[in-house]
């Protein structure tokens, strides 16, 4: 059992949680987005990590997200997951939408990722997700 005993961001669309215990970052998107937003609360995101605290796993849970946000695939994968890895993060478990536009989205953001693990999971496979970035070593 993961318990995160931090929330470092809440907004209507975005949670951002930390469990010390496994250095493991979980952002919960809810809502729909576009490029613009999406961008946004992924620059909200990293500006709001403490720099003190380590995080080597993460769960991008993008299960309730929904929208036209491809845009922003690219800048994810390009600019957002070098930033992920400078801070120390090793590994990414994505759990994937139902929506379609945002499963595109996704994929084009993991296609262009090169400088850390990011595996996707289905909407209905987070057990398997967490199992997945927890085998990840700290």
């Amino acid at each position: 059992m993961v318990s995160f005993d931090q929330i470092l961001l809440d907004t209507p669309t975005l949670l951002v949680s930390y469990c010390s215990r496994h250095q493991l970052l979980r952002a919960q998107w809810h809502g729909r987005f576009n490029a613009a937003s999406a961008r946004q609360q992924c620059e909200q995101m990293l500006h709001g990590l403490p720099t003190a605290w380590p995080v080597s796993r993460m769960i991008n849970d993008s299960s309730d997200a929904y929208g036209e946000w491809l845009e922003a695939g690219d800048w994810i994968g390009r600019e957002l997951a070098p930033a992920l890895a400078a801070r120390g993060v090793r590994a990414v478990a994505w759990i994937n939408a139902m929506d379609w536009p945002s499963r595109e989205a996704v994929a084009a953001a993991v296609s262009v990722a090169q400088v850390l693990p990011i595996k996707t999971f289905d909407f209905d496979e987070s057990d398997a997700a967490l199992a997945w970035v927890l085998s990840i070593p700290v």
